[in-house]
């Protein structure tokens, strides 16, 4: 079970790390659900891997990240439902 635990380790820091080297290729990354969506899967993998190989500092952060990140998914949905009349603040508005 260490090698599966080491592997999902693994590919959470792999996410978590692809996830930032596109936010710092392009700053508008950090308001897509992809972005959110792969920190939460990222600090999950991590938290799973921590529970074979333990440690509690590392844990109690990928926790924290995990909530962030969820917070941050919901927001990205809340977001993608409201009505296309509403947008965002300094969007240039187009009259008919």
């Amino acid at each position: 079970m260490a090698d599966l635990s080491n592997i999902l380790g693994f590919a959470g820091v792999f996410v978590m790390l692809f996830s930032y080297v596109c936010v710092q290729r392009r700053r508008e990354y950090v308001k897509t659900l992809r972005y959110s969506a792969g920190n939460l899967l990222g600090a999950t993998l991590l938290s799973i891997s921590l529970l074979y190989n333990w440690n509690l500092p590392s844990l109690i952060s990928n926790v924290i990240w995990a909530f962030v990140s969820a917070y941050g998914v919901y927001r990205c949905l809340k977001y993608m439902k409201q009505p296309e009349a509403v947008a965002p603040i300094g969007a240039e508005t187009k009259e008919k």
